[in-house]
């Protein structure tokens, strides 16, 4: 059973103030934990149902193990924890990373997310930098928090695999780095000689790059069309061009 004030607790997760205030962030699923496992992620706290111990129990036994306090709660204790509609049957909660710096960073590749709006699309830039190895991000200070649990569930483990700067100035990377915009007026990247270190930037969904951003671009790149449609959605186009860039250099 968990008390009122554990529970009270972990539903102000649900919201970036609470995220804030605590300095932690929710996890669900069990693809989300396996990956914690992995990575040797810190887990604060821990709770499963107990349909999910009978369907997972290697699962959970690693789970208690790394985390002692672990605790079977009812489904109906796991819905009201829960983010989502539907509760896996496990949930945990971890503490946010301190924020980063650039200084030893600079001779890293980077992804820079300006005004990023949708949860979904966060996630998946975030997952699929990892996955091509930008494991750097720095992120505008107005694009949705990365701790929300649309984006956490969506970026699929890469939470644990990254760094981030957080309210970051494009302007920090001037003196280092070749700053490539992502834009429907730009030119094919095979126009362009860029040498790593790079910064790729992504603009937010509706009003692409900001003002402020686009003023410090050495290279505005776009994606040829071969076929129909007006755009691409964000995620899509910026895995395109990070698998492009990555090939490069």
């Amino acid at each position: 059973m968990v008390v009122k004030a554990n529970l009270k607790h972990i539903r102000s997760l649900h919201r970036s103030k609470g995220r804030a205030t605590h300095n932690q962030y929710i996890i669900e699923g069990r693809r989300l934990f396996q990956e914690a496992l992995l990575t040797n992620e810190h887990l604060h706290l821990a709770y499963f149902t107990d349909t999910f111990q009978s369907n997972f129990p290697g699962l959970v036994k690693d789970v208690i193990k790394e985390c002692p306090g672990a605790k079977n709660v009812s489904p109906a204790e796991m819905k009201t924890m829960s983010a989502t509609e539907t509760p896996s049957g496990i949930l945990g909660v971890c503490f946010i990373p301190d924020n980063q710096v650039l200084d030893d960073k600079l001779n890293c590749n980077w992804l820079f997310l300006d005004s990023i709006s949708e949860p979904g699309n966060m996630g998946t830039l975030l997952r699929t930098a990892a996955w091509f190895g930008i494991n750097n991000i720095s992120l505008s200070g107005n694009c949705v928090d990365i701790y929300n649990p649309k984006v956490v569930r969506s970026g699929m483990g890469a939470h644990f695999n990254i760094t981030c700067i957080l309210d970051a100035n494009i302007k920090q990377f001037n003196a280092t780095h070749a700053i490539i915009g992502a834009d429907h007026k730009g030119t094919n990247l095979a126009n362009h000689k860029i040498e790593a270190p790079w910064v790729l930037v992504l603009g937010n969904e509706a009003h692409g790059i900001s003002k402020r951003t686009r003023e410090n671009i050495n290279h505005l790149i776009a994606i040829p069309r071969i076929g129909a449609g007006e755009s691409l959605n964000v995620a899509v186009a910026g895995g395109i061009l990070m698998e492009k860039l990555k090939a490069i250099n």
